[in-house]
C-alpha cells in the first residue's frame, strides 16, 4: 500500500512539473488588435510595382501617414473616428492623401474603403473564423480568414509579439496571382499590408511560366507608431 500512494505522488508531482513546462498561450481582448485612440499616428513606408504590357515594371516608394483626428456618434450612439491620410512626395513634403472613417461595435470593426463599408474584424477572432468581409455594401461575396493568431511577426528588427493576420484573398493559377492580407498588432493595429494583383501571359508559347502582363504588387509596412 505505501509503495502504491509513493508511485501515485510520484506520477502526481510529474504530471505536475509537465503541466507547468508549458508554456500557456498568451490571451488578448481581440480588441486591441484595433485600437482606436484619438491622435494616434501611424507611419508606414509603402512600395508598389505596377505592371503593363507596353514598358518594364514602374516601382515608386512613399510614406504614408494614418492619424486618428477625432470622434463622434451615430444615431445609435455608436463612436465613429476619422482617420486622416497623408503622402509624401520625392520633395518628402506631406500633403494630404485621402481620408475615411471607422466604427467598432461590440462584435465588428467596419472601415469605409473607397466609399464602401468592409468589416475589417470581426469578433471573436480566432484561428479558422470566417467572415463576409463585404457585408454591408453591394458587392460580391468576400470570406476574410484568421490565421496565427496570437504569434509573433517579425519586421526588419521589429518584433511584434502577439499578431493576427488576416487573409481577404490569396489565391493564385497559372492565369493570375491575387493576394490581400493584413496583419494587426495589440496595442497597436495594422503593422503590414500587402495586396497582389497579377495577371500572366496566356499565350500558349508562355503559359504557366508566370510572365506578367499586367497589375501591381503593394505593401505596407509599420515604421512607427505613437498614440
Amino acid at each position: 500500500m505505501q509503495a502504491t500512494l509513493k508511485l501515485l505522488r510520484f506520477f502526481l508531482a510529474a504530471l505536475i512539473l509537465i503541466s507547468c513546462s508549458h508554456k500557456q498561450e498568451i490571451s488578448i481582448d481581440d480588441h486591441t488588435y484595433y485600437p482606436t485612440d484619438s491622435g494616434s499616428v501611424a507611419d508606414f513606408d509603402v512600395t508598389k510595382t505596377v505592371y503593363t504590357v507596353a514598358q518594364k515594371p514602374q516601382t515608386t516608394t512613399y510614406k504614408l501617414r494614418q492619424t486618428i483626428t477625432g470622434s463622434y456618434k451615430n444615431i445609435d450612439g455608436t463612436p465613429v473616428y476619422k482617420l486622416l491620410y497623408t503622402s509624401t512626395e520625392k520633395n518628402n513634403a506631406w500633403h494630404q492623401d485621402s481620408s475615411t472613417i471607422l466604427w467598432r461595435t461590440i462584435d465588428k470593426v467596419i472601415m469605409h474603403e473607397t466609399g464602401m463599408p468592409v468589416v475589417k474584424l470581426l469578433f471573436p477572432l480566432f484561428n479558422g473564423a470566417t467572415w463576409n468581409a463585404n457585408l454591408y455594401n453591394a458587392q460580391s461575396e468576400t470570406m476574410v480568414s484568421v490565421h496565427a493568431k496570437g504569434k509573433p511577426y517579425v519586421i526588419g528588427n521589429t518584433t511584434y509579439p502577439n499578431t493576427i493576420t488576416i487573409i481577404r484573398q490569396d489565391d493564385s493559377t497559372s492565369l493570375s496571382r491575387n493576394r490581400h492580407i493584413e496583419i494587426y498588432a495589440a496595442e497597436i493595429g495594422l503593422v503590414l499590408k500587402e495586396k497582389v494583383f497579377l495577371r500572366y501571359c496566356q499565350n500558349p508559347d508562355c503559359l504557366g511560366k508566370g510572365q506578367i502582363i499586367s497589375g501591381y504588387h503593394e505593401k505596407l509596412v509599420l515604421k512607427t507608431y505613437s498614440k
